[in-house]
């Protein structure tokens, strides 16, 4: 995956696809492999933003029985299905519990009945794909079984609990790098820290897109005949031209937190916060929003909380007060998990559509994720894509691609490079070495062979502690586009996405990469600064010596 700006700007596009999140990566991947030529950038790195903080789990949509939604339960099962298939190394079936109390909506009967449509609508969830990523049937336990699971439940009523399976997407940021790399696989270009900054209509009908590209702080010109506004809560104002032909979109403000905790052992488990919540659009209702508690990387992810948002996406950053508030409500939801400030490592943040009518205390999510055109006006072309669920981005991918091919169909499918995936054995024999990068990059690791047949320096390891390797490195710098330290910390290996790493090893890396990157002291020292900051407010001041 090269970057290349020239070549970018020197060719007409048939579509540039502008946000590098799931539903930007989901997209171009379907255009370039429907045969379009298709480039796309971000002002930013690859899955910098919401697309990188949420739960990781890839719903089925069992959830959408409650309110009658069976075409959007096909459009996450197909569309979760897909994703498995594209990326079975960063997959795992998630098993996903719920205590059962009395006789309503929370009742065996009812989960029985439910857990039976669910399978039913799923019938081909597991197709063409691997036997250890085969999704199981719902089922329920017994009363015994969930107190095992989850000692301290109140017993009062309590009937068992029903089990269901989603699926854990282990790097979400990676899942995301996927589409592109595959994307790129068939013909697209990519390219992040491009920033666009206007689009006119041309004399020659096509659009004149402007971008700044802000490693080498040049500015060059895209031409493209459809433009793909897929940039998150930046869809309003991201290309300045058409803003008025977009409806003002209120925000939410979505927290997960990571807990060093490991509350639940083999389940993610849901139980009911303590506030009153009425999901407006539900034809069945709970009364209260669920939690999960996600076991994940021998960490508990915990979520989801809301907060109406205001602020502009560059400037999101969570104050301490809304962590505190989170852990109160979970202590409050299960006083076993007796869970402190200082447990917590991480969180994921970002900015979800809520309803335009809901109010602040009772914040009500858009259900759907949409794409509305920019009709009579000279951005006819351009598409405004509004993001809700990272699972079903490759069903809105299918709606743009369809779209596209009625307003300019394409005669041919677009072929992946044969080069893509390299074969021969293995330079080191270490089949400990061989199982860690397959795990990580799946059947691209062996794009990682070039750069160990190349090392000269007998050790391989940069960290051994952290399992990094020098040819990860030079392998992320070189074919995967990353620039910054942040970018190898947090998007494309997760050392960083559960827990700050050692100090000592953000050295190590920031030392290495500067000198395949040329960085001077000032720039290492600012790259690890950088770094540092997306623990603030968990980074207390007296750790600032051993800084995380």
């Amino acid at each position: 995956m090269i970057r290349d700006i020239k070549k970018l700007s020197a060719d007409i596009l048939d579509v540039l696809v502008v946000g590098g999140g799931i539903h930007g990566a989901t997209i171009a991947c379907h255009a370039a492999k429907a045969g379009y030529h298709t480039a796309i950038i971000d002002k930013n790195d690859f899955c910098s933003a919401t697309s990188a903080n949420s739960l990781k789990i890839l719903h089925g949509g069992l959830r959408y029985l409650q309110h009658l939604n069976i075409k959007r339960m096909r459009h996450s099962i197909t569309a979760r299905r897909e994703m498995m298939q594209l990326a079975p190394h960063l997959v795992e079936p998630l098993p996903c519990l719920m205590p059962l109390y009395g006789k309503g909506l929370r009742g065996k009967k009812v989960m029985q009945g439910a857990l039976f449509l669910n399978d039913s609508i799923g019938w081909d969830r597991n197709l063409d794909l691997p036997a250890a990523l085969h999704i199981p049937r719902g089922h329920i336990i017994s009363k015994q079984k969930c107190l095992e699971v989850i000692s301290g439940l109140p017993t009062e009523e309590l009937h068992g609990a029903s089990v269901w399976y989603d699926v854990l997407a282990v790097n979400t940021e990676r899942l995301v790098l996927e589409y592109i790399l595959e994307s790129v696989n068939h013909g697209a270009q990519a390219a992040n820290y491009v920033e666009a900054t206007a689009i006119e209509k041309g004399a020659d009908d096509l659009y004149h897109v402007t971008v700044v590209d802000k490693i080498s702080h040049q500015t060059s010109h895209i031409k493209t005949r459809f433009v793909v506004n897929a940039s998150g809560p930046l869809f309003e104002d991201h290309l300045h031209s058409p803003r008025q032909s977009v409806s003002k979109q209120k925000w939410a403000l979505a927290l997960n937190i990571v807990s060093r905790k490991k509350i639940f052992a083999d389940y993610a488990v849901a139980l009911e916060g303590q506030s009153s919540y009425e999901d407006k659009d539900a034809l069945l209702k709970r009364g209260k929003r669920l939690y999960f508690f996600v076991p994940w990387r021998g960490y508990t992810m915990i979520g989801t909380d809301y907060e109406a948002g205001s602020i502009h996406p560059d400037c999101l950053q969570i104050k301490s007060d809304m962590i505190h508030k989170m852990v109160a409500e979970i202590n409050a939801i299960y006083p076993p998990a007796r869970l402190t400030y200082e447990d917590i490592s991480f969180y994921h943040v970002g900015l979800l559509p809520r309803h335009d009518k809901a109010d602040e205390s009772n914040i009500q999510l858009e259900k759907n994720s949409t794409f509305c055109e920019h009709k009579g006006s000279h951005f006819s072309r351009l598409l405004s894509v509004k993001g809700v669920k990272y699972t079903t981005a490759p069903h809105i991918a299918n709606q743009i691609v369809g779209f596209l091919k009625k307003q300019w169909p394409v005669t041919s499918r677009g072929k992946q490079s044969e080069a893509s995936f390299l074969n021969g054995p293995w330079p080191v024999n270490d089949t400990v070495v061989q199982a860690m990068l397959e795990e990580k990059y799946g059947r691209r690791a062996r794009h990682i062979l070039q750069f160990l047949h190349s090392e000269q320096d007998d050790e391989i390891w940069l960290d051994k502690d952290a399992q990094l390797l020098k040819a990860e490195v030079h392998y992320l710098i070189s074919d995967e586009m990353a620039w910054t330290l942040s970018d190898i910390v947090f998007r494309r290996t997760g050392l960083g996405t559960a827990e700050c790493p050692e100090w000592t090893l953000l050295v190590k890396l920031s030392e290495f990469m500067a000198q395949i990157l040329g960085w001077d002291e000032a720039r290492k020292e600012a790259e690890r600064e950088e770094v540092l900051r997306r623990y603030l407010p968990l980074v207390r001041k007296e750790a600032k010596q051993n800084k995380c």
